[in-house]
């Protein structure tokens, strides 16, 4: 009976493992950026299958933006956004970053020259959000 047991705990633990693993950066996340006019909240929605990241960022300004060319492995992310930027024509930003359970640090690079002047590449830092 002892034996049924630990083999039943042991089988479950095999099982779940691999699933917290893989899905490392599935959720939703709060970050902010700093901004000449203050903090900047932004929100990540991720979804993994495998080895590809899917999602959006989304902020008050501006709603949902999708993500794309979304991968993972082991703890790393990576993606991209773009963003429309009216007239000025589409804004794209790569983002790479590290999961470390319930905080996710990215670096966000804007290709050629950020709105603004703000810095080209900036790191900022998720908190996933309890659900």
């Amino acid at each position: 009976m002892r034996l049924r047991l630990l083999f039943v705990i042991g089988l479950v633990a095999l099982v779940a493992v691999p699933g917290f693993a893989q899905n490392g950066p599935a959720g939703t996340w709060n970050a902010s950026v700093e901004t000449p006019q203050g903090p900047f909240a932004l929100v990540f929605d991720f979804a993994v299958v495998g080895e590809t990241l899917t999602g959006s960022m989304s902020n008050d300004f501006m709603g949902a933006t999708p993500i794309s060319d979304g991968r993972v492995e082991g703890n790393q992310i990576a993606f991209s956004l773009s963003i429309d930027g009216g007239p000025a024509g589409a804004m794209n930003i790569a983002y790479t970053g590290t999961v470390d359970g319930d905080t996710l640090t990215l670096t966000s690079t804007f290709e050629g020259a950020p709105p603004g002047g703000g810095p080209a590449e900036q790191v900022l830092t998720a908190t996933r959000v309890a659900g």
